[in-house]
């Protein structure tokens, strides 16, 4: 098997971080950043789980962390929106998000 190495040089020109918190039910939720992100990491701090998205290749990878420390490289529920200016967490997908937690996120550009 040959081996493929491929290596990304840039300045981060673009970054943006919030939070989700209060009392809530969990739902899907969707934020707009106004830049195309090339990284995005969304954490539940009170489950102590998060999911992390890579544009780079292998294109579209995400990497789920669990609170036990288990890292898999699966779906996380990000995905970028159409216009791919910002993304949507499904949070079925990972529990990224359930009821009344507090999440917070990351994403460069």
């Amino acid at each position: 098997m040959a081996l493929t190495s491929t290596h990304y040089y840039s300045s981060v020109k673009n970054f943006a971080r919030g939070a989700r918190t209060g009392t809530r039910t969990a739902g899907d939720f969707t934020i707009t950043l106004g830049f195309a992100p090339k990284f995005i990491k969304v954490t539940n701090l009170t489950d102590r789980i998060s999911g992390e998205w890579y544009a780079e290749s292998p294109a579209d990878t995400q990497l789920l962390t669990v609170a036990a420390g288990t890292r898999t490289y699966e779906d996380t529920g990000i995905a970028l929106n159409a216009d791919g200016n910002g993304f949507t967490v499904t949070v079925a997908t990972a529990d990224l998000e359930t009821d009344d937690d507090d999440v917070i996120w990351e994403a460069f550009g």
